[in-house]
């Protein structure tokens, strides 16, 4: 060591210390002016004009990761993912590694969904322990495409306790994935975990659209289900008095004031994935003010079985309805149906039914001729368009009947078209407006006015409800009612005002 002065060895420090700087310089110098320009206009956001330098940058020397790198950024900023992803792999694979493309290029892959691969890439970077925390969560977002939801829970979880900055876009995804395995309740609170943590934020906000939803289908879902609604309606036209008074029926009281109240009970329960149930009792009773003899009572059962696929839904509804009318049986009629619903997409929806029903008027008609005694067949097709985040709907419907009736002057062929649409505005307030159109078609002539009976009914109403609270709303309704007929006394015109309310539990 007798060689080695401290003159000599700092003199060696300094000489070492002077290389190494040499050295880095050098180094930066390698930086092509073509490459240079092109991540300074990458870094100014100037992504186009990037593309095409660092384009070059690339043609000029293939082999630079630096170059690599940037072209892959700069595509990833352009969401061009497939061109981002072979760029991003040179920089991983190449010498010198960037380590920090490892992370750009499992986003990447994930983004284009070329899940195996980023799995790959994934061990890698937790075998040399690059931004565990980070590799934590895209491994997360990554198992939760797979719908590998609880590895995907365990993979959120150790991000937030690796960085707890992660904390609430992992709570987040969290509330996803439980989504996705059907677990509401706990989905539900990682989501007010979110909000909790920063409700200011952008997370906080979609995370209490995710709650409100969760609310909106735990509501769906409540097995069971009551609601009851009061109504007082003003009918200009309860007799159905014929337009034309050439007909000499000599009806002066047409009009009234009647108390409408319904009530629904309900249960609704999803047995399996595939299969639920759902039973309902409806119950309508109309007080009409002067015209007593119109008083109108009825029981509605329901049950129908529900049958659930992938886009598709069966329902086949078995109905009973009894009614009186004036305290007298008037009405019996049991009717089966079966709807078939698929869904296209997230925003419309497609349906098909086939309907059988008997109609028996348990009062005595005047003639056998005015029997109206039926079975009836209908078939039909509708389609539902989707708005407002699916809280409105325009629905349009068409449908075919045929019912065969043991009077010869009540037989038919009908054809119906429909349209709805419901229009929802700052969720408490609903508008509904409705037109629909019936061809009645007569199939025997009429044995009283010796000619075949022809009716076209023109029917439209509004709705407007206001939700008072979370159970109850106020409901305006005005409908109105068009017969035509080339035989007069079934001509008519009908105005119905109705302001209720109804409670919902």
């Amino acid at each position: 060591m007798k060689n080695f002065t401290p003159l000599k060895i700092a003199t060696t420090i300094w000489l070492i210390f002077f290389l190494g700087i040499s050295f880095s310089l050098s180094q930066e110098e390698k930086l092509s002016p073509t490459l240079e320009r092109g991540i300074g206009l990458y870094k100014h956001e100037n992504f186009d004009e990037a593309l095409d330098v660092l384009k070059k940058a690339r043609d000029e020397d293939p082999t630079s990761t630096l170059a690599a790198y940037y072209l892959g950024l700069d595509y990833k900023q352009l969401q061009n993912y497939k061109m981002a992803i072979p760029n991003l792999r040179d920089a991983v694979t190449y010498t010198p590694k960037i380590k920090g493309a490892l992370i750009e290029l499992i986003d990447c892959l994930y983004n284009y969904s070329e899940l195996e691969e980023a799995h790959k890439w994934i061990g890698e970077a937790e075998r040399e322990g690059i931004r565990p925390a980070q590799i934590a969560f895209l491994k997360g977002l990554i198992l939760v495409k797979e719908e590998k939801n609880s590895e995907a829970i365990a993979a959120f979880e150790k991000a937030k306790e690796l960085d707890h900055a992660m904390e609430q876009a992992s709570n987040y995804q969290i509330g996803i994935a439980r989504i996705k395995s059907k677990e509401y309740t706990s989905a539900e609170k990682a989501f007010e975990e979110v909000v909790s943590s920063d409700p200011s934020s952008n997370l906080a906000k979609y995370a209490n659209q995710y709650v409100e939803a969760i609310n909106r289908r735990q509501e769906a879902m409540k097995p069971f289900r009551f609601s009851f609604r009061t109504a007082w309606e003003y009918d200009d036209n309860v007799v159905l008095k014929p337009e034309s008074d050439v007909v000499g029926t000599n009806i002066t009281d047409d009009a009234d004031w009647r108390t409408v109240y319904t009530t629904s009970a309900e249960y609704n329960k999803r047995i399996t994935d595939r299969f639920g149930i759902k039973a309902q009792h409806l119950f309508y009773f109309a007080k009409q003010n002067d015209l007593g003899f119109y008083d109108t009572l009825s029981n509605t059962v329901v049950v129908q079985p529900n049958f659930y696929f992938e886009n598709d839904v069966l329902t086949v509804p078995v109905t009973y309805t009894h009614t009186i009318v004036d305290e007298r049986s008037y009405l019996s009629t049991p009717t089966i149906s079966g709807i078939y619903s698929h869904m296209l997409g997230e925003k419309y929806m497609g349906q098909v039914y086939l309907k059988y029903n008997n109609k028996n008027f348990l009062w005595t008609p005047s003639t056998p001729d005015e029997d109206r005694d039926s079975n009836g067949l209908e078939t039909g097709a509708g389609w539902y368009a989707f708005f407002a985040k699916r809280q409105g709907f325009l629905n349009l419907r068409y449908g075919f009947d045929r019912e065969w009736t043991k009077g010869q002057n009540w037989e038919y062929l009908g054809n119906h078209l429909n349209a709805t649409v419901l229009i929802p505005y700052k969720e408490k307030l609903n508008l509904a407006l409705s037109g629909g159109v019936f061809f009645q078609d007569f199939v025997n002539t009429h044995t009283v006015f010796n000619e075949k009976r022809d009716d076209t009914i023109y029917t439209t109403a509004a709705l407007v409800t206001y939700k008072v609270c979370k159970n109850s709303e106020f409901q305006l309704q005005y409908t109105h009612v068009q017969a035509d007929s080339n035989v007069d006394i079934y001509e008519y015109r009908r105005n119905i005002y109705s302001v209720g309310m109804e409670v919902k539990f």
